[in-house]
């Protein structure tokens, strides 16, 4: 697998677009390898007036205005789109980017996304069956394929004209946590990505990502695939660890992931309002910037 250090920021989107773009365009300045959004019809129920822009439609936008950074979703919403309007959505932003999107999916597990659009929240079961669904109708129109067909979804005179610049298609991040979501990821992720988890102290969490590492390991030899193939990445929240208390706790949390197994870490920007401008102990637009110039050129040198 890719051992290579790659380091990505979430800028979740309920900023002003002026104050999101700022921040977007500052985030490639200061050399983050990728730039993330989130996907949900809403943010935070306490917080009924905070904007939040639509995932797919800003990353369009961004595109336009930026030439290098790696754009993506963690992750679009099976709940709330359609997988051929996703993949219709994905091989847009990839035009305008001039194929710089990484497409991450996920399962489709926030209640209030159920909520907005008044329908009844899937089982588990149901989410599993139409996050597999997903994925399959995403990889196969993006590469081409006219018809689909499953239990949730299925259609005719698919179009993908004029196809994504990312041949056979963007790449996949899947979002996956549990035995049937990852055995899913061993057979069509690009990249895996797991999240912290908030409750667990540090130990617990890396001993968490290793053993899910392992099951994707297992699932990808059983699908005849070589686990090396599948990138691995992990979501930071802002309050984790604390791994954004400062650059130095953030340069040792890059490390003990890579020592679990995970190279490419994704940090969500903590200076937005969900989180609270002051979290821990430096100002988080102070962190973001000081790990970019402080941390992130050594660790380079350092891991490769």
């Amino acid at each position: 697998m890719s051992t290579s250090l790659r380091v990505g920021v979430v800028v979740v989107q309920n900023l002003p677009w002026p104050a999101w773009r700022r921040r977007a365009l500052e985030v490639e300045a200061l050399g983050y390898d990728g730039l993330y959004v989130w996907d949900h019809l809403a943010h935070r129920t306490q917080l009924p007036t905070d904007p939040l822009f639509d995932g797919l439609s800003l990353l369009a936008a961004i595109a336009a205005e930026t030439s290098r950074i790696r754009l993506g979703t963690l992750v679009a919403s099976p709940t709330i789109r359609h997988p051929v309007l996703l993949a219709k959505q994905a091989m847009t932003v990839d035009q305008v980017s001039g194929g710089r999107l990484e497409l991450g999916i996920g399962a489709a597990g926030v209640l209030l996304d159920y909520q907005v659009l008044g329908v009844q929240p899937w089982s588990k079961a149901e989410q599993v069956e139409r996050f597999r669904e997903t994925v399959e109708i995403v990889d196969a129109t993006l590469r081409g394929a006219a018809s689909y067909a499953g239990r949730h979804y299925s259609g005719e005179g698919v179009t993908m004209a004029p196809g994504p610049v990312q041949l056979p298609r963007p790449p996949l991040t899947l979002a996956a946590h549990g035995p049937r979501t990852l055995r899913i990821a061993a057979r069509h992720a690009d990249c895996w990505n797991t999240v912290t988890t908030r409750d667990l102290p540090p130990g617990e969490v890396l001993e968490l990502v290793r053993q899910r590492g392992a099951l994707l390991d297992r699932f990808a030899t059983e699908e005849n695939r070589d686990p090396a193939t599948i990138r691995r990445s992990v979501l930071i929240g802002s309050d984790d660890w604390p791994a954004l208390s400062s650059a130095a706790a953030f340069r040792e949390a890059v490390l003990r992931y890579r020592d679990a197994g995970v190279p490419e870490v994704v940090l969500v920007h903590p200076d937005h309002p969900a989180e609270g401008l002051l979290r821990h102990g430096e100002a988080a637009s102070d962190v973001v910037r000081r790990i970019a110039e402080e941390v992130l050129p050594d660790l380079r040198r350092e891991l490769g």
